[in-house]
């Protein structure tokens, strides 16, 4: 059985290849953003008769150059990275076979944080028989 933490555990391992600090899971971002994070938030499976679904959201946060101004050359090499690396992934984790591709993808601003981020959202599948 595979549930949401392992997925959001799925993720933080195959995000590992970006090369940047990941936010540990439940952890939120707060304050201004110094350096480049990666935040996953793992949502909520619906059940269904072969697979479980859920969607799960990968930010790949890019402070911004200044006030207001995305480092667009950044998030255009993280957008395309993005795409490759999620689009179509299948695999086994404890024993249950599992599929995941991208949703949809875009860049998003924060100001909170005074960042922007490529948005990924990943349609994640968990099979559900025995």
């Amino acid at each position: 059985m595979i549930v949401t933490t392992d997925i959001a555990n799925i993720l933080y391992r195959d995000c590992q290849t970006f090369g940047i600090d990941i936010v540990p899971h439940g952890k939120k971002l707060m304050g201004e953003l110094k350096s480049e994070r990666i935040v996953i938030h793992s949502k909520s499976q619906q059940p269904g008769t072969y697979w479980k679904k859920s969607f799960v959201e990968v930010n790949l946060c890019v402070p911004d150059l200044k006030k207001g101004e995305a480092n667009t050359i950044r998030l255009n090499e993280l957008e395309k990275e993005a795409q490759e690396l999620f689009d179509v992934v299948t695999g086994c984790y404890d024993g249950v076979s599992y599929f995941y591709s991208i949703d949809s993808i875009g860049t998003e601003e924060d100001t909170d944080l005074k960042c922007h981020y490529v948005n990924v959202r990943l349609l994640f599948e968990v099979l559900n028989v025995k």
